[in-house]
């Protein structure tokens, strides 16, 4: 990234003003626009040919200086007086005349981007988005293998496909950390330096995203441990690529990519907070197109590259699935299996930490939803406040009887109808959870549901199914010292 001092409060002055009036540049006006067209479809053009920016004068041959102005200073914009103009009627200060200033910068700011490059971060910003900057000459690769090994054209049909499949693995591998680079060194970089000018404030980066450059710095060591070394020993050798090379790189794999398991239970609130930001927020929307057509980003939209990190890591399987289809040596087959063992021994690991994350997620839903759970309907003031300790249901503490590391689960939820008596029937709201069965009566309006029945241990439940697929019968143990027919705790049809 090209790096210039620290920015002005008010649109190119400064460092900007000056380097035009070093080069004698000209530049063409920005055109008034609507909010998410800013520029014309391929971003902003320079054209010396066109028209140029008001207020500024040229001292090169055949210019005079305009009249009242001083040369390469900016006129600051006039309010239009017109009734219903551009920025419409309203007092001067005006949250529609606020709203479209603060476009009108960010118009201003994304061309300067676009004429001088993206200005380097501070020191504080730039230790965690910048990586490898200016180091990236390691990560290039030539067009094919076989400019690497001059006998491959003696070489057996399968031994090139199992080339072939190496060589996949190798160039997809840098073509990840690149598009992995467009959301650090363009879309983050960018917008931390409009939210250094005041804009775009309410946007966080972090939350959109918070470890990529983890996964970078992973990505990278791993091309300059693993991957990068097997690459030079063909280049130095001209021997095929060799995938025994890889075998304690892929053995370490979990070790490696800790970051993944961080960045997957997170993709989808990630992916969530884009859409908002997006669907709700003009200025970022226009931030966001700016730098899809940016000619860095590849034409790569927002959400395709937040999904990247997540495809990536479950296509190492299918990679190595395909060196070993054509990898016929024993020696070789045996190492392969083993990697790709161990990849997707890590990948199960990932999907359980996202699914114990995703049924957090849900109980703490249900537990927000459950109200208290009232006992007893109490006689007096001194009842309740004794009632009060035992009439609270917190489904968020450990559960009884079992290792902290088994956590409670909520694994259905849905309405029911439930008879009671002989002739009533009762709408009820049921949640089972991995240790308990509530019955619950739903409030419509509030989204709350009260607990109606004593909450139903499962270790004490018993349920018969009965002829009608739909319903069943439900009901606690009998206590033994109860004759029968007596006794029977909780029992009702449910349908």
């Amino acid at each position: 990234m090209q790096a210039f001092g620290p920015p002005n409060t008010s649109p190119l002055q400064g460092l900007v003003a000056s380097r035009i009036e070093t080069y004698g540049g000209r530049r063409r006006a920005s055109a008034q626009s609507t909010p998410g067209s800013l520029y014309p479809r391929g971003g902003p053009v320079l054209d010396p040919s066109r028209e140029r920016l008001p207020g500024y004068s040229l001292f090169a041959k055949g210019y005079i200086p305009a009249r009242g102005l001083s040369p390469l200073r900016l006129r600051e914009p006039e309010p239009e007086k017109r009734h219903g103009g551009h920025f419409g009627a309203g007092p001067p200060h005006s949250p529609k005349l606020k709203e479209v200033s603060k476009a009108h910068e960010l118009e201003v700011r994304l061309h300067t981007f676009s004429m001088f490059g993206m200005p380097r971060l501070p020191p504080e910003d730039r230790r965690h988005w910048e990586i490898g900057e200016g180091s990236d000459s390691g990560l290039v690769i030539e067009k094919s293998w076989k400019e690497l090994v001059p006998g491959h054209k003696e070489m057996s049909r399968e031994l090139c496909h199992q080339q072939e499949a190496l060589w996949e693995l190798l160039t997809t591998e840098l073509v990840y950390v690149r598009k992995l680079k467009i959301m650090t060194d363009l879309l983050a970089a960018g917008l931390l330096n409009l939210q250094r000018v005041g804009l775009l404030m309410e946007v966080s980066a972090e939350t959109l995203f918070g470890n990529v450059p983890s996964l970078i710095r992973a990505h990278r060591s791993f091309w300059e441990e693993v991957l990068g070394p097997t690459l030079g020993e063909t280049r130095a050798s001209g021997q095929p690529l060799d995938p025994l090379s890889l075998q304690n790189g892929f053995l370490t794999f979990s070790q490696r990519f800790q970051p993944y398991v961080l960045y997957c239970l997170r993709v989808k609130q990630t992916m969530a907070y884009a859409r908002e930001q997006q669907d709700n927020n003009p200025l970022f929307h226009t931030f966001v197109r700016w730098c899809e057509k940016h000619k860095r980003s590849g034409r790569q939209m927002l959400g395709d590259l937040l999904i990247k990190p997540h495809q990536r890591i479950t296509k190492y399987p299918l990679l190595l699935q395909a060196v070993l289809k054509r990898s016929p040596e024993a020696h070789a087959r045996d190492a392969l299996k083993a990697m790709i063992a161990a990849v997707e021994s890590f990948l199960r690991h990932i999907n359980t930490q996202v699914r114990q994350g995703e049924e957090q997620e849900s109980l703490v839903a249900a537990a927000q939803r459950i109200g208290p759970y009232e006992v007893l309907e109490p006689a007096s003031e001194e009842v309740e406040k004794n009632l009060r300790p035992y009439s609270t249901l917190d489904l968020m503490s450990p559960m009884l009887g079992v290792a902290p590391k088994h956590t409670r689960q909520l694994l259905l939820e849905g309405p029911a109808r439930m008879k009671e008596g002989r002739e009533g029937k009762l709408d009820v709201y049921l949640f089972l959870f991995s240790d308990v069965f509530l019955v619950t009566k739903p409030h419509r309006k509030a989204d709350k549901a009260k607990v109606i029945r004593p909450p139903l241990m499962l270790e004490k439940l018993v349920c018969q199914p009965l002829r009608d697929p739909s319903m069943f019968l439900l009901g606690g143990p009998r206590p033994s010292h109860f004759p029968a027919g007596q006794g029977e705790v909780g029992m009702g049809i449910l349908e």
